[in-house]
């Protein structure tokens, strides 16, 4: 069996310590081998998090991506599919959830190493939007409060939210409180970001 040199590239020594501890559990003969130098990997695990750390990281992804095209993987936070989707925008070839399974893990690692996903771009679309839905879900907003989110978004007050719900302008004013209540946001701009970067804007309707 041909063990796989291993990479990953994270600000964070404890998320690289963590990923070689479960790949180092994984059964069976060694499969993975992992190397502090991304020269040396033929698979690179990227936190994706290191791209809100500046544009040195940047810099750092697009080079990881030049000498590994098809091999990188973005190593997504829950709670910033923007930075996911910057990565993946950028050229890493799909993304692999910091709460991935052993299983989930090596079936990534191995089909990146063989090639098997450096073209499928509508799969990587698609788990990045499961990721997003998960959040959704994990944040806890009703239906309401995610309508109103989007609308908030979209630029309307909250004149405009009453007249396009049909509700009052005191039940807007509810829902939006306790919308920032579950978000851990206190102002609207804090909120309009807080959609725009987990892919609520993307739901509003347009404008009339």
């Amino acid at each position: 069996m041909t063990v796989i040199p291993i990479c990953v590239v994270s600000g964070h020594p404890i998320v690289v310590a963590g990923i070689r501890t479960l790949l180092s559990e994984v059964p069976g003969p060694a499969r993975f081998a992992c190397v502090p130098d991304p020269v040396d990997a033929r698979v690179v695990i990227y936190d994706a998090f290191n791209l809100a750390l500046g544009d040195r990281h940047a810099d750092e992804l697009d080079r990881l991506i030049a000498t590994h095209p098809g091999r990188v993987l973005a190593l997504s936070r829950l709670l910033q599919p923007a930075l996911t989707a910057r990565a993946l925008a950028a050229g890493a070839v799909f993304p692999v959830s910091i709460g991935a399974d052993p299983d989930e893990l090596v079936a990534l690692i191995e089909a990146a190493a063989s090639g098997a996903i450096a073209t499928d771009a509508e799969l990587a679309h698609q788990n990045l939007e499961r990721l997003t839905t998960q959040l959704r879900t994990n944040v806890g907003l009703t239906a309401r409060e995610q309508t109103v989110l989007a609308l908030i978004a979209a630029g309307y007050n909250n004149n405009q939210i009453a007249t396009e719900l049909y509700i009052s302008i005191n039940t807007v004013k509810t829902t939006i409180r306790n919308t920032y209540s579950r978000l851990g946001v206190h102002t609207r701009a804090h909120a309009v970001a807080w959609a725009i970067e987990h892919g609520y804007a993307n739901l509003a309707p347009p404008a009339r």
